[in-house]
């Protein structure tokens, strides 16, 4: 997955290896920047924690679904 200048200045690039399967992979893909832009921690440009965020509640979204 590619997000060129996802922000001004910063752009997003991902590999979703597929290992919970393709249908994870693609859920990622699908909703990874929808995600991050919603997140607190990415709107105060703290990227790391923001990262770690959005897979942690990405996990829980899977194993509710």
């Amino acid at each position: 997955m590619t997000a060129l200048d996802f922000e001004p200045g910063h752009s997003l690039f991902a590999v979703f290896d597929g290992h919970g399967g393709a249908e994870v992979a693609k859920y990622c893909e699908r909703y990874i920047l929808s995600e991050l832009r919603a997140d607190k921690d990415f709107q105060i440009r703290n990227y790391e924690q923001a990262l770690k965020n959005v897979f942690l509640r990405i996990d829980k979204k899977l194993l509710s679904d």
